[in-house]
């Protein structure tokens, strides 16, 4: 009688140990907040208003557009005193005997003012386009490290879960070794295996707390900053027609356009570098106050000079001066740097261009593939695991298999259920992978980029 207790007593441990292990089949969470969690899109808003290089890029654009109109702008004026004959024996320039007083403008042509200012927008647009990309740049590393983070924190779930129930698995093996059942290796080994999972833990805390810091850096908070996340998956099966991507890349991807403007300011350099060969001006006036006296001799008629004294008339000037562009092997060689310049942008531009369609193609080729696995794990691999676990534990308390296949039913489905959380994961980043190769989020709202200032 009490042989049939004590196998009664170790079947419903083995049937809670199964339990356990049917349990271990869902997916935990790791505690509540005390504040709402963060949903990903807030996340991604965060990060796109707060980033530190997202911030430089947009001042850089500022600056760059505020040039514009100083561009576009004539040389300031010049204004001057002159104090002329001051006698020789005074170093007191209040006794000049005349104050001229100067106004000069340069006057550019309005054709070259014309191109410099082009020239201008252009660089503002290609700043403009390095903010959008940057934008694009910091808006997938954030999707990348959501989901990173997401994965250390399931990781460290799981591996609480197995943990758990290795320590079941421990305490049963030490009850069928005090009856007898069991050799005391399988004891042992339990008893290892639970501590090496204590290592793995701390390892996976580790890198959840890594995981935690990127993300809060991208948000251009303190490493330390406490937060809760939502646990979202976006990305829908990855039906994407190729040439629509193609076609979106080449007329949505920032980095594209930042090329085609600067290829269009390449150009009007080219324009403003012929227009160099037409002169410039300069236009002055000045007005002369004059001290001393003018002495005028004249004739009184009867053959006697007649000396005539009368205080000198103040006078003005006007002048107009070209600077003409005389050296024209000068002149040649800046349109020859122009044209290599302005070539140059255009292979810059084909390269850009052909470097998307490639990341287009690779980009969709992974999220494909991870996809795949996804189905691979979610029908086949884990549905297998299960059945494996359950036969192992059925098998043990049957006394048909050892302790080891025990084990091995327990790592196996917890690599499968890992496995199938990472590949969900891996997509997700696929998929932001591709969203910054086309230039436009894809899985998400479409206003994502469209961030207030």
């Amino acid at each position: 009688m009490s042989a049939t207790r004590s196998f009664l007593w170790r079947w419903d441990r083995l049937t809670a140990v199964l339990l356990a292990g049917v349990s271990f089949i869902g997916i935990a969470a790791i505690g509540l907040a005390a504040e709402q969690p963060m949903t990903l899109e807030e996340i991604v808003n965060t990060a796109i208003l707060n980033n530190p290089a997202v911030i430089e890029t947009q001042k850089r654009w500022e600056e760059k557009k505020s040039r514009i109109r100083l561009a576009t702008a004539q040389p300031n004026p010049k204004i001057g005193i002159m104090k002329d004959d001051i006698p020789k024996n005074t170093l007191n320039i209040g006794e000049a005997m005349m104050t001229e007083i100067s106004i000069s403008q340069e006057l550019m042509l309005p054709s070259k003012i014309r191109a410099m200012g082009r020239m201008a927008e252009n660089e503002a647009a290609m700043s403009k386009a390095e903010w959008s990309e940057k934008r694009l740049e910091v808006y997938a590393q954030t999707k990348q490290a959501y989901y990173d983070y997401l994965y250390a924190r399931q990781a460290l779930v799981i591996g609480r879960e197995a943990q758990a129930l290795m320590g079941q698995l421990a305490s049963l093996a030490q009850v069928n070794y005090s009856t007898g059942m069991v050799p005391l290796q399988d004891t042992l080994k339990a008893q290892t295996e639970y501590s090496q999972m204590a290592i793995d833990l701390s390892n996976m805390a580790s890198m959840e707390t890594v995981a935690r810091a990127k993300l809060n850096n991208l948000m251009g908070r303190s490493a330390a900053a406490a937060f809760e996340v939502k646990e979202e998956f976006y990305a829908l099966p990855p039906e994407f027609d190729l040439a629509e991507l193609l076609k979106t890349a080449a007329s949505e991807k920032p980095a594209i356009a930042g090329m085609e403007y600067g290829l269009a300011m390449a150009e009007n350099g080219l324009d403003l570098a012929k227009r160099q060969q037409l002169p410039d001006f300069e236009l002055s006036y000045g007005y002369k106050m004059n001290k001393g006296q003018m002495i005028e001799v004249m004739d009184d008629g009867m053959g006697m000079p007649q000396v005539m004294a009368s205080d000198q008339p103040d006078t003005w000037r006007i002048e107009l001066m070209a600077m003409i562009p005389l050296w024209q092997g000068k002149n040649k060689a800046e349109i020859k740097a122009a044209e290599a310049s302005r070539e140059a942008s255009r292979a810059a531009l084909q390269s850009m261009k052909n470097m998307a369609e490639l990341d287009v193609q690779m980009t969709l080729t992974e999220a494909q593939a991870t996809w795949r696995q996804i189905e691979l794990y979610q029908h086949t691999i884990v549905p297998q695991a299960e059945q494996t676990y359950q036969a192992a534990v059925v098998g043990y308390t049957n006394g048909k298999v050892d302790f080891m296949t025990v084990l091995e039913g327990v790592n196996t489905l917890r690599n499968a259920r890992l496995g199938l959380y990472k590949a969900r994961v891996d997509y997700e980043k696929a998929v932001a992978n591709l969203e910054k190769a086309v230039g436009k989020p894809l899985s998400m709202t479409a206003d994502i980029m469209k961030v207030k200032k």
